[in-house]
């Protein structure tokens, strides 16, 4: 099982179902892995960018106990830190509650940046189907 899925799964045998990954059996949550720790493996630089994963992390800094203190450590032993700023300011100020205030007052990280992710809004617009379009594509195939 790759790490992504497992660390949806673990997410979800928390209590936060954000992101639902691959249908898994109900179990108990990994004795020894906080939640500090899983939001850090959420946001690792090689880990896919994926606005699903956004919301889960952003419901769990709502609603968990999260040590800010050690949140930031834990984020930039790993490198997860300018991530973790860049999620943290796209937070509207109506919903800046649990421990996102206490983790904006640390300031940005040395090297904070904006991510750089791939997002093509002309994608999700649908356009009505034209004869060449159809035809062109059916060329294509053959």
């Amino acid at each position: 099982m790759p790490v992504e899925t497992w660390v949806l799964e673990e997410a979800n045998a928390r209590g936060y179902f954000g992101a639902i990954g691959r249908q898994s059996e109900p179990r108990a949550p990994t004795p020894g892995l906080d939640d500090e720790e899983l939001i850090v493996a959420l946001l690792m630089p090689h880990a896919e960018v994926d606005a699903r994963l956004f919301k889960l992390i952003v419901r769990m800094l709502q609603r968990a106990p999260i040590d800010s203190g050690r949140l930031w450590l834990r984020a930039r032993r790993e490198r997860a830190d300018v991530a973790l700023w860049w999620l943290l300011s796209q937070v509207p100020s109506s919903e800046r509650t649990g421990a996102i205030p206490s983790l904006l007052e640390a300031g940005a990280p040395r090297n904070a940046r904006p991510l750089a992710y791939r997002y093509d809004a002309q994608r999700l617009l649908k356009k009505p189907a034209t004869a060449e379009a159809l035809w062109t594509r059916a060329r294509r195939s053959s």
